[in-house]
């Protein structure tokens, strides 16, 4: 997952380099974010996780955004290619963290949401090393982004060596129907209307940390101490809700997961607000 925000976290240095347009910031930002959305509903329709074996289509999406996303190092920064990699890389991604969910909840019944919990700490901190990577390697970028790029071929090779738990099952063949069905259980509607805000919250925050902590540090630092900082804090304020994740997940399966949901929505739009006036 270290693959999705290494954009964000170097786009300081691409723009020194090319002189990119706001426009094309954004694109090179947003764009994983969009082509993950047409990778899940691609793989929904066409089953893609029941018609082959989740862990080498894991393996599969895995390494070859590896691949698309190396291919960075040799375009211009912003340009149409690197912009179009960008949006690969998220469509592949689609077959990276949802076919992990299902990898991971093969494992148990009754501890399901430990499971995804830690699923999504592993991403929440796959996220975070991108900002990291900046620390040791400087301005450099393309250092930062073919680190980023091998760590996920690995983990890719790795998957195949991950065997499927007793709990393992195919899910049923895909119905459009059932989201108008679902959508009139208001239940389900406001569980829906909850997890759009919560992520456009979070990753909004995610792709924006750096810099914003950037632009406030730069008031009263230098702008290589400021720098610095900036890359420190977005590591650490991604990378805490890794263990979070899975305490959450672990507390969810005794008092409820809706109950630990809202409390950290909650807690997490109130925080949302109260970055503005502390910038």
């Amino acid at each position: 997952m270290s693959l999705w925000f290494v954009s964000a976290a170097m786009l300081l240095y691409m723009v020194r380099e090319v002189g990119m347009s706001p426009l094309r910031q954004a694109a090179l930002s947003s764009g994983v974010q969009g082509g993950f959305v047409i990778g899940a509903v691609l793989s929904a329709l066409f089953g893609l996780a029941d018609r082959f074996d989740p862990r080498r289509l894991f393996a599969f999406s895995a390494v070859s955004a590896g691949l698309i996303n190396l291919s960075l190092v040799s375009v211009v920064p912003g340009s149409a290619p690197a912009i179009a990699a960008r949006v690969l890389t998220g469509l592949l991604l689609a077959g990276v963290y949802p076919l992990g969910m299902k990898i991971a909840v093969g494992w148990g019944d009754r501890d399901r949401g430990f499971l995804v919990g830690a699923l999504v700490g592993a991403l929440t901190l796959g996220s975070a090393p991108p900002h990291l990577m900046a620390l040791g390697g400087g301005t450099d970028w393309r250092l930062t982004v073919t680190i980023a790029s091998a760590g996920a071929i690995v983990a890719g090779l790795l998957c195949l060596r991950v065997g499927l738990g007793p709990f393992h099952a195919a899910a049923a063949a895909f119905n459009p129907r059932v989201i108008s069905t679902a959508w009139k259980d208001h239940r389900i509607r406001l569980a829906y209307v909850g997890y759009l805000g919560h992520m456009w919250e979070l990753y909004a925050m995610w792709a924006w940390v750096g810099a914003a902590a950037a632009a406030s540090c730069g008031i009263s630092l230098g702008d290589a101490r400021a720098q610095w900082l900036a890359r420190l804090t977005a590591f650490v304020v991604i990378g805490a809700g890794g263990s979070s994740c899975a305490l959450s997940g672990w507390v969810a399966d005794r008092i409820g997961k809706a109950e630990v949901t809202i409390i950290a929505m909650v807690v997490s739009g109130l925080s949302a607000l109260a970055t503005a006036p502390t910038f």
